[in-house]
């Protein structure tokens, strides 16, 4: 990984051109004064192009959700990191997400629980275990001997089926030797029935069956072993043993080798990690989803004053006339019950309350009680809640709703029986305290007593306790002592990220919380502790000051997450004010030297010590030369007038008592989580505005609040942001420019032209400039790229039109118009303004808060956080000299300001401002009072109140209450402390010989040495691996990896072995899954990252990106533009650029507003005269007299009839057979500003009567006639209309240029650009049918688009006098060409600028993968594989990031050896980025570029998931376990068998002159009934010729009645009447569903259904083969219908699938599977290999026979049961092939004589069948193939696999290169032959050195 991230020319916002190299690996801060560009350069360039450049490895449909950041201002960016954000936004709304998922440790404790938890009856409490056959002879030992050696009967249940008498039963038990039956009861079990899907109950029969008589002591144990044994087979699981005493009673001991409580009979399921998953459906709560609460009626809000009776209306829906009828209804009954009406409701005891509420007790529920009985409140909601969908009543409902814990599982948010397992020992000292209450498991029988007695904790106890408690609980000495292998590392993870926790000062949050309840400080510190915990390397974090909200006394803590951050390899780049921050960073750069426009340079870059020396301002502060003053503290005196808040009891403040001194600057301070915040914001603020009767939640519990009287008003200044819309600008948020307005309607021009002080407002009004709607810049919207924002074209900047800005304003000798006002700064305007009152208070206050650089019209986003948060306090102080103007009498009180933490975001510099604003504030005698942890302005406070000592349960108590030398004499205040080092350590002078103590941040330096020392982790992160533990996802044996990182690794092994289970479901997800982590939750919903893996622990893994292969090449409407995304872009620019024409006339077509219209023609024609004219008939024909009428009558005189003006009264006869256009003249006027109401008038009236079009004639000459010759004439429109024939067109949008899309594509062809054969008219034109589906002769290009795919609106766009459709006909190399030299408009390359970024990009890396040849036309499924692969790589090739993982499946695939280096190439250029490469790869070629080579086998399937050999090239070849390495050492010798000889006068099948796609009339030979191969580079025409020209062609013709005539794609093909069939064998899935299987795929299936149906037990229920069907009919599973596996549908989470709980995932209902043949049941068969089941069968000789070719072709490894969707495709392939060979029954000898001699004469076409096979595997291949030839057959394989090559008969080389370079025949012969040719042939080359080297 290279060490740097350049950063070349950012110009982002004000940064000055600035060029910058960062260090990887260090942590680098970046200050300066608020607005300098720290955020601009720290976010908005380096984080968002980290963050684009990963999110651009996404697929363009997931990427939509993603909010991928805007490309920033910069030249260039070199060596970018996936980049992380830490900062204090917090993304997640859902009450889902809590601080445990947030920080994972809920994934990690439900871990725990599934392996390690105790279960505990629900009924007796007791501990629930499984039995053994061991375990339950031991008790039964003990019970014997205590109850005195009785008489044992041991039985097993047996369930007699309903459609069977007890005697069928008995007797086929007797058949099996039972003869006795002990005993006989009934039960019921709920059964569904189909038909009516309801649930009904069925009673059956259960018989207890003697297995064994005997008494303990004097049965052997190996009689007892063996009688157990057999019982508990019989019995399912269950065994119960009867004891006859001595007093000849009787008891049962039950045992159950399930989770069953044999004393309550209770079967509980087995645990899984989602049982305690409130996000998954298997452990949510079926009620509340997971959320832990419903949304309920709040019958606090139903009687929300307590103080009134019924009578007098408590209820309060049912005071309005529409429920009036309800109310009557409570009084008739109340009064018949005897309920008293006339009481408080408050007073009525609970009996009443519960009448009035839930109803008559006795309410019968049928329809006829609603008039007889009272029903209630409940019910009356429950029948508004039946009416919901009527909008009124879901907004009256919404009124009385509120969040309840849910019912069902009270809060706890999981299945009831989740809780029922308790983790550890217990001994937890605060549930002795009582201080926690334990969580009784809902359905828990259970005492409190009991327990209190239980050892342990349930998960819900875990979620509510503090995160400290829970650190002191996971350390106890009971986890290490129960500890095994896999539960160690979950736990050392779950101890790790607690103490994270509690390092960054969280230990008072519980895992419960919700996360959308936390503050910004909060969530940016747990945010930091995911990073940690995430382990991710090589990523670049970018923190937005992590001090905020935190005392100093927690900022060591910071300062060393970060460090650890650091070691673990990973960058950071931190905008931090704090200097305990600073001073721990390897590197600082300031960013100044002031703020705004005078910042944007780096005024300094070094070291920590080298700042204090640093003559900026930074370091005049560090070095103490500058200081935060209070200029004189206010003393305070007992004497001082005070609020006094007493008693305060809320969260975690105990009966506190607070004195605040009014009129003087008090600051509450204390750690984090001390309860600051509570105080102020939940407790005082609250109570205050109910003091003042303002509207407010109730505030939390306290007993007095004394003094408030002497306040006249409290205001609180929080940190929420201000005003997001680019109108909201300084001047406005303090109200100057009202002030400013006023002067300018009064200056003389504007009182002529009667302006009014609203034509100077751009938010409203007529005054602003009609194109940007006041704005000053043009918004264009870019779909998928950043916005631009341009200068609006029309006004350039200033915001209003041009007429306005002419009023100017004059005062003492300056003039100015309003756009120069706003161009001012605040210090400008001052000068400007100087003596007028008005404005000069209102712009005080923006020069008081330090912002008096900031121009009076800069739009308030474009401020930095710092600037905004001063903003808002400039907006109070101005409000508060406002209202000491207004009037003495509120002279004598003030307001009580409360601000939240407003250094948040501020420089020293800026701080030492805010105090004087704040002072300002207090002379007007206001009162303040701050919560702030900032030791500037804590040492600047008149008065401190100190909380703590700690946080959470430690805090919440006033430490001190006095000034700041009070408490730095205090050893037990924290702040005293931090005051006191602060002076001494952080700003002193940077005196050479002055020796540093050690402090905060040293000590936290020391202290991450000593982390280092004792840390396991910290060796992990700083070695150069990715290390992968214990991995049992799929097959894999619980594996450990480690992958070099920055190298070229191959994993490789025989198929099916777990490759790419380790390299995609663990590697490539776990990297990706830990990056969305940090994206917002929206986001992550959609892109679905998977669940976590079955991996024990990953560490040090970086992002990832997949490159996968798919072999489907998508469907006709994916064409090479869309898949490398350039259409998308090329759609975006025409949207943006392109000009439209109307398809009829040809003339352009653009709207525009009526003010737009105005501004035109004031613009362009001042001082013309011109006419207006509306338009009201276009082109028809008629008399037209009513018109005339008409105009007469509304008083105009003529009308303009073909170009001639006529009057209209009397009106000529028109000829009634020509088309007339006519226009009605509006006003005639000469333009000019004092004119301007009249044309507005004229064009709004001109706009009417031409329903929306109207025109101008101008330039007119009283002087010359109005006759047509010299009229100009100008059309306007406000519909986007043609101007002509006025056909309108809708707003143009990107997907109108979509093929994709219904808006875009052609109407006849949709999209595909063919005319398709027998395609429905009613079909949408998404059937999936023909989108996919190969070209077919037939398809003749659309008639009505002649290929474009576009309709006529699209088609006419254009840009660069081109439509979008020719530009797509451009190759890679043209397209290169005209981007190059396109000419464009500054604003069009403003707009442009992104878009062109990413075409031309993207071009250039199909140029580097050898692809410009490619048109953009091209339709995907007329690529070769090659080219598609390489496509797709290539979009990656453009991210151009370093340090990501790059994971990629078999990229060799479908790629000729030649191509196959071009690619190797490219795959080096990536690494030698930086970046981790991981190949999943059989290719020889490959294996020998590694760096680093896993081999993963030894077999397939569940014989394989081991690592066998791992190293480099030369560890595998000597590896004796390594069968990869076995084949390189002794590569396969070619030919296997003697070469099948091709004489001269062979039959051959000949192709004469093809021409299909790029075929150049080529004639070709296939020698019939041999083996041979079509080859040939990536795209040079293998597939046109073997499929679209032989195959197809041939289809028509072989074993057709009616054979088709002419020839597609060549002329003729000769030789082919000796074939008897045809069998293409392809790479398309076999099956869409789980259902599909190898077994039911190849037709074996039914044999083995047929012999299950012959048992003697199938025969005894009666069942024949479909009973053993699991598609259909009553044997299948009923819950899960077969599938073995449900699929559950979770809210915005990704769909989960689940084994089903019914059957285990064996398919099958359990009476069907009681059936057995030889010990295994259906299920099992199901589930076992081939290679087991293959001697099972060998009786069978049918099934046998299937088996043993699946085997032969390498399928060994596949169970029989696997689902079709999870295969790969060569795979499937080779599946179709076995059921081909199958049909064809080749593997029986083949007989000279007889009927089978007649096996047809096939021709097989094989498309790549080596796709994903090991070199092992090639070989059975090869055998197969091998056997086909040797039938009789001829075999035509499509291969580039030169071990395939090397053993054909014949080989046909097309060539020489790919698309239109290829086309032609290099070679056809013997591989001999070719070798002879390795001049011209490419394949010859690679072959002649394959053959020498294997030989």
């Amino acid at each position: 990984m290279s060490s740097q991230i350049r950063i070349f020319g950012a110009q982002q916002n004000n940064l000055k051109n600035l060029d910058l190299t960062i260090n990887t690996q260090e942590i680098t801060v970046l200050t300066g004064v608020s607005g300098s560009g720290k955020s601009s350069l720290a976010f908005d360039t380096l984080y968002a192009e980290g963050q684009r450049k990963y999110v651009e490895t996404f697929s363009p449909y997931a990427r939509q959700f993603l909010d991928r950041m805007d490309k920033p201002q910069v030249e260039r960016i070199e060596g970018i990191l996936p980049a992380i954000a830490i900062d204090q936004t917090n993304p997640v709304r859902t009450s889902r997400s809590s601080v445990g998922t947030m920080t994972e440790l809920n994934d990690h404790i439900k871990l725990l629980y599934a392996h390690s938890a105790h279960l505990f009856c629900r009924q007796c409490a007791a501990p629930v275990r499984q039995d053994t056959t061991q375990s339950i002879q031991q008790q039964l030992a003990e019970l014997s001997q205590k109850h005195h050696d009785p008489r044992l009967v041991l039985t097993f249940p047996i369930l007699v089926p309903a459609n069977f008498s007890d005697d069928e039963v008995k007797a086929f038990l007797e058949q099996q030797g039972y003869t006795r039956i002990h005993r006989e009861e009934e039960t019921t079990r709920q059964i569904n029935d189909k038909k009516t899907k309801k649930t009904k109950l069925e009673v059956m029969k259960r018989l207890y069956v003697v297995q064994d008589r005997f008494r303990f002591s004097k049965a052997e144990p190996e009689r007892v072993v063996e009688a157990l044994e057999h019982a508990l087979n019989h019995g399912q699981g269950f065994v119960y043993v009867y004891a006859l005493l001595e007093n000849s009673e009787e008891v049962v001991w039950p045992f159950s080798q399930q989770l069953h409580c044999a004393q309550c009979d209770i079967s509980y399921q087995k645990p899984h990690a989602s049982t305690f998953s409130f996000n998954s459906p298997a452990g949510a709560c079926d009620h509340c989803r997971g959320f832990g609460r419903s949304m309920g009626i709040d019958y606090g809000l139903v009687i929300p004053d307590e103080s009134l009776s019924l009578a007098e209306g408590a209820i309060r829906p049912w005071q309005t006339p529409s429920f009036k009828v309800q109310q009557d209804d409570l009084m008739k009954y109340a009064k018949k019950t005897g309920i008293r009406t006339d009481t408080a409701w408050r007073d009525l005891n609970t009996a009443e309350k519960q009448w009035v509420i839930e109803g008559d007790p006795e309410w019968t529920g049928k329809k006829s009680a609603w008039d007889t009985q009272w029903y209630g409140a409940q019910r009356f909601f429950d029948w508004l809640e039946s009416k919901s969908y009527r909008m009124h009543v879901r907004i009256l409902l919404s009124k009385f709703r509120s969040y309840t814990p849910c019912p069902v599982c009270q809060g706890s948010r999981l299945k009831a029986d989740a809780n029922l397992w308790r983790l550890g020992d217990g001994q937890q000292a605060d549930y002795a305290e009582g201080r926690y209450k334990r969580f009784m498991p809902v359905e828990a029988r259970w005492s409190t007593n009991t327990l209190e007695q239980l050892p342990g904790l349930a998960i819900h106890d875990l979620m509510q306790l503090p995160i400290g408690h829970l650190r002191d609980y996971f350390n106890s000495p009971y986890f290490d002592e129960h500890s095994d292998k896999a539960s160690e590392l979950v736990l050392t993870e779950v101890r790790h990220r607690l103490r994270y926790l509690c390092d960054v000062g969280l230990d008072y949050l519980s895992l419960d919380r919700q996360s959308r309840t936390l503050s910004g400080g909060e969530v940016q510190r747990i945010n930091l502790t995911t990073a940690l915990g995430t382990s991710l390397v090589n990523t670049l974090f970018v923190l937005d000051e992590p001090s905020i909200g935190l005392h100093p006394h927690d900022m060591g803590r910071i300062v060393e997450v970060m460090q650890r951050l650091r070691d673990a390899g990973n960058t950071l780049v931190v905008v931090e004010h704090d200097p305990q921050a600073m001073v721990a960073a390897d590197r600082i750069l300031e960013i100044g030297p002031g703020p705004g426009e005078r910042g944007g340079h780096i005024v300094f870059d070094g070291t920590p010590d080298d700042l204090r020396n640093a003559d900026t301002l930074t370091g005049k502060y560090l070095g103490n030369l500058l200081r935060v003053e209070a200029p004189l503290p206010m003393k305070v005196s007992a004497q001082t007038p005070k609020l006094i808040l007493e008693g305060v009891n809320h969260n975690n403040l105990t009966n506190v008592d607070v004195a605040f001194p009014l009129n003087r600057l008090v600051c509450v301070t204390g750690v984090s989580g001390s309860g600051k915040s509570t105080l102020i914001q939940d407790v005082l603020y609250p109570a205050l505005l109910k003091h003042f009767g303002e509207p407010t939640e109730s505030p939390g519990e306290y007993t007095h609040l004394l003094g408030a009287e002497q306040l006249a008003s409290v205001v609180m200044v929080d940190q929420s942001p201000i005003g997001k819309t680019a109108r909201s600008n300084p001047a406005s948020y303090v109200g100057a420019f009202n002030a400013i307005r006023n002067l300018f309607a009064q200056a003389p021009m504007s009182l002529e032209r009667g302006y009014k002080p609203g034509t100077f407002s751009f938010n409203s009004g007529d005054g602003r400039c009609p194109t940007c709607k006041g704005t000053g810049f043009e918004h264009i919207e870019m779909q998928f790229l950043s916005d631009v924002y341009l200068r609006c074209p029309d006004c350039h900047g200033k915001r209003f039109r041009d007429e306005v800005c002419e009023v100017r304003v004059e005062h003492l000798g300056q003039s100015a118009s309003i756009d120069d006002v706003l161009e001012m700064t605040v210090y400008q305007a001052l000068e400007f303004f100087k003596g007028l009152r008005e404005v000069q208070t209102a712009l005080q206050p923006l020069i008081d808060v330090g912002l008096e650089y900031v121009k009076l019209g800069q739009p308030v986003p474009t401020l930095s956080g710092g600037e905004a948060q001063r903003l808002k306090l400039a907006g109070h102080l101005a409000e508060a000299s406002r209202s000491r103007t207004k009037g003495k009498q509120l002279a004598l009180k003030g307001s009580l300001f409360l601000f939240d933490e407003p250094t948040t975001g501020l420089h020293f510099d800026d701080v030492a401002r805010l105090m004087q604003a704040f002072r300002k504030l207090l002379a007007a005698g206001h009162s303040l009072i701050i919560i702030e942890h900032n030791l500037d302005l804590v040492r600047a406070a008149d008065w401190l109140i100190d909380l703590g000592p700690g946080g959470g349960e430690h805090g919440g108590k006033v430490i001190a209450q006095g000034t700041p030398d009070t408490l730095k004499k205090l050893p037990n205040s924290y702040t005293g402390q931090a005051l006191n080092e602060y002076e001494d350590d952080i700003v002193r002078k940077a005196h050479i010989n002055h020796p540093t103590q050690l402090m905060a941040a040293d000590k936290a330096i020391v202290s991450a040495d000593a982390y280092k020392a004792n840390s396991k982790a910290q060796h992990r992160s700083a070695s150069n691996y990715i290390e992968i533990l214990n991995a049992r996802e799929h097959n894999l044996k619980g594996i450990n990896v480690e992958i070099p990182r920055d190298k070229f690794t191959v994993i490789t092994g025989v198929s099916g072995s777990g490759k790419s289970t380790l390299a995609f479901d663990i590697l490539f997800q776990e990297g990706q899954r830990r990056y969305l982590e940090s994206l917002n939750a929206y986001a992550r919903s959609i892109v679905q990252p998977a669940g976590q893996p079955d991996v024990d622990a990953i560490y040090g893994i970086a992002p990832t990106v997949a490159i996968e292969q798919r072999t489907s090449r998508g469907g006709y409407k994916s064409t090479v533009g869309t898949m490398t995304e350039i259409h998308h872009f090329l759609r975006l620019l025409y949207v943006k650029l392109g000009t439209q024409y109307c398809p009829c006339c040809q003339v352009p077509v653009e709207p525009q507003r009526p003010d737009q219209i105005l501004a035109h023609i004031m613009t362009h024609h001042r001082g013309q005269r011109i006419g207006i004219m509306a338009p009201l008939i276009v082109a028809r024909k008629g008399y037209y007299t009513d018109l005339a009428k008409w105009a007469d009558n509304k008083g105009y005189t003529h009308l303009r009839v073909d170009n001639e003006f006529i009057p209209v009264n009397p009106w000529p006869r028109l000829d009634r057979n020509q088309e007339h256009t006519i226009e009605l003249p509006v006003l005639d006027i000469i333009i000019d500003p004092a004119n301007e109401s009249e044309l507005r008038e004229a064009i709004n009236t001109a706009l009417t009567h031409g329903q929306g079009q109207l025109s101008i004639l101008y330039e007119l000459d009283p002087e010359k006639p109005l006759t047509p010759d010299y009229l100009e004439q100008k059309h306007f429109s406000v519909k986007r209309a043609c101007p002509s024939c006025s056909r309108s067109f809708p707003e143009p949008d990107p997907r109108l240029f979509s093929y994709n899309s219904k808006h875009g594509w052609c109407e006849s062809c949709f999209g595909t650009g063919l005319k398709l054969k027998d395609f429905k008219e009613e079909l949408t034109g998404e059937e999936t049918s023909w989108l996919n589906r190969e070209t077919e002769e037939g398809d003749s290009t659309c008639p009505s688009c002649h290929g474009a795919r576009i309709n006529e609106v699209a088609r006419n766009v254009l840009w660069q006098k081109l439509p979008i459709h020719k530009l797509s006909e451009y190759s890679v190399e043209n397209l290169e060409d005209f981007f190059l030299t396109v000419t464009m408009t500054e604003r069009e390359q403003q707009i442009a600028r992104d878009v062109l970024h990413e075409i031309r990009s993207r071009l250039k890396f199909m140029r580097n993968v050898g692809l410009n040849y490619l048109s953009l036309d091209r339709a995907a499924p007329t690529l070769s594989g090659g080219e598609a692969q390489r496509i797709r790589l290539a979009a990656q090739l453009g991210s151009n990031l370093q340090g990501v993982c790059y994971v990629l499946d078999e990229p060799t695939i479908g790629l000729h050896p030649r191509d196959n280096q071009i690619l190797l190439n490219a795959l080096s250029h990536l690494e030698g980025n930086g970046n981790t490469l991981v190949v999943v790869e059989h290719d020889e070629d490959t294996i020998k570029r590694a760096q680093h080579i896993i081999d993963m086998g030894p077999g397939a399937g569940t014989r394989g998931g081991t690592v066998i050999a791992q190293g480099s090239y030369e560890d595998i070849l000597n590896s004796p376990q390594s069968l990869t390495g076995e084949f390189l050492r002794n590569p396969m010798s070619h030919p296997m068998q003697p070469r099948r000889d091709i004489p001269k006068n062979h039959p051959m099948v000949e192709i004469k002159k093809a021409t299909l796609h790029n075929l150049q009339e080529v004639d070709a030979a296939i020698p019939i009934g041999r083996l041979t191969v079509v080859t040939g580079v990536s795209g040079s025409g293998k597939s046109t010729l073997a499929r679209d020209v032989l195959l197809e062609n041939l289809r028509g013709k072989v074993g057709q009645r009616e054979p088709t005539i002419n020839f597609q794609g060549c002329a003729d093909i000769i030789g082919w009447d000796k074939l008897e069939r045809i069998l293409e064998v392809d790479q398309t899935p076999i099956g869409k569903t789980p259902r599909s299987t190898p077994a039911t795929y190849i037709g074996i299936w039914d044999d083995v259904r047929r012999l299950f149906a012959q048992t003697r037990m199938a025969k005894l229920q009666g069942w024949n083969a479909s009973r053993f069907s699991f598609n259909t009919g009553d044997g299948r599973c009923p819950m899960c219908d077969g599938q073995g596996m449900r699929t559950i549908e979770m809210s915005f989470l990704p769909d989960v699938k689940v084994n089903c709980e019914l059957c285990e995932g064996q398919r099958f209902n359990p009476e069907t599977l009681a059936v057995k043949v030889r010990d295994k049941n259906i299920g099992d068969v199901l589930s076992l290999e081939v290679d087991e089941v293959i001697d099972f069968f060998t009786a069978h000789p049918k099934i046998h026979r299937g088996l043993k070719l699946l085997q032969d072709v390498g399928l060994g490894y596949l169970t029989l049961g696997q689902p079709s969707p999870t295969l790969s495709g060569g795979e499937a392939q080779r599946i179709k092939l076995v059921t081909e060979l199958l049909k064809a029954r080749l593997d029986e000898g083949i007989h000279k004589t007889g009927r089978a001699s007649s096996a047809p004469h096939t021709l097989y076409v094989l498309d790549e069948p080596s796709v994903g096979l090991s070199m092992a595997d090639v070989k059975k291949l090869i055998q197969v193939i091998h056997r086909l030839v040797d039938a009789g057959n001829t075999v035509v394989i499509i291969e580039h696999n030169l071990d395939i090559m090397a053993e054909a008969d014949w080989i046909v080389d097309l060539g020489p290169e790919g698309g239109t370079e290829g086309g032609q025949l290099v070679a056809s012969g013997t591989p001999e032959h070719l070798m002879d040719l390795h001049e011209h042939s490419h394949t010859g080359a690679a072959l002649k050195q394959f053959m020498e080297r294997n030989n």
